[in-house]
């Protein structure tokens, strides 16, 4: 009799846990989750400034090209390193003689001041990081005060420099650029090209000089209204037209004719259409060189934007092989 009312009281508690667990189940409301996405995504709700706390805010304004809307990520700026961190040229465009050389403006700039110091009978002045240039000791040519300045600045390509040397003369109490008719230049220029080849690859950097590298010769831009790529130079019309033309043949482009007047490369190209394709088979492209100012250029091609992807391979190839 006792065990059956310990069953009893057992049976009774365990039915009024389970009604308590059914009221509160029943008590659980579930709600679609679309019903929360319509009110986050209400437009009143959004513009309510009170629904986003941004803890870090970021001051400024945030423009939008031509006030449209931007449906997918623009194409990155296209960047071309030095082919070697070996790679040493003589270049000469008129009286202008310099040194390319595949590293960075803040690493060549120790090596020309070693080779200034460690020149016997020369040796080094004064120089100036801001600027970029460094000067030699003024010596005696022809009972005429003399010396030779060297200008770094950074190339056309990446993790590159240019090198430029010229000679000066005194001429009363300014310095004036001695033609190369009268000059030692070509010397001196071939003696610091064999003591670049002969350093090797150096990974040494200078501190006071690192400014020289954010300088930027070459921006690809695009064109706002027809949404072509063209190639902005920073230098002078005679630099961006031989500069063009070395970039081009080093592309493999067979250049068929050229009117520097008109700035204008006329290369020989093949591009036969489907048959569903109504466009005009394409047999050859101009690449115009336009003079913005004395010391900018623009390189763009006659392409039209049915063409877009060709003008883009092809300003693709001349930007790579700029230098």
């Amino acid at each position: 009799m006792k065990s059956l009312l310990i069953s009893f009281v057992f049976l009774f508690v365990f039915a009024c846990a389970t009604k308590n667990l059914e009221d509160n189940f029943q008590e659980i409301e579930i709600v679609d989750a679309s019903v929360n996405e319509a009110i986050l995504t209400d437009k009143n709700v959004i513009e309510d400034p009170a629904f986003i706390l941004d803890k870090y805010p970021i001051s400024g304004k945030i423009e939008i090209l031509n006030a449209q809307k931007i449906d997918s990520t623009p194409r990155p700026k296209q960047l071309f390193s030095a082919a070697s961190s070996s790679e040493i040229r003589l270049h000469k465009l008129g009286e202008i003689r310099w040194v390319y050389l595949g590293l960075e403006p803040s690493a060549a700039w120790p090596m020309t001041i070693e080779f200034l110091e460690n020149k016997n009978n020369l040796g080094l002045d004064s120089f100036d990081p801001n600027s970029g240039t460094i000067d030699s000791k003024v010596f005696n040519l022809n009972n005429i005060q003399s010396k030779f300045v060297f200008k770094i600045e950074r190339g056309l390509q990446q993790s590159s420099s240019e090198i430029f040397v010229s000679q000066l003369k005194r001429v009363n109490n300014s310095w004036e650029i001695i033609s190369s008719k009268e000059n030692t230049l070509d010397n001196l220029i071939n003696e610091f090209y064999e003591y670049l080849s002969s350093s090797g690859p150096t990974t040494g950097t200078s501190l006071v000089a690192l400014n020289l590298n954010a300088s930027n010769k070459t921006e690809v831009i695009t064109d706002e209204i027809s949404g072509l790529s063209k190639i902005k130079l920073r230098i002078n019309f005679a630099r961006a037209w031989a500069a063009l033309r070395r970039s081009l043949l080093l592309a493999g482009y067979k250049i068929i004719d050229e009117d520097r007047n008109e700035g204008k490369f006329y290369l020989e190209y093949s591009l036969k259409r489907s048959l569903l394709d109504r466009r005009p088979d394409i047999t050859s492209v101009e690449i115009l060189v336009k003079e913005l100012s004395t010391k900018e250029c623009l390189i763009s091609t006659n392409l039209d934007t049915e063409n877009l992807d060709l003008s883009e391979e092809i300003i693709s190839q001349i930007n790579q092989s700029l230098s």
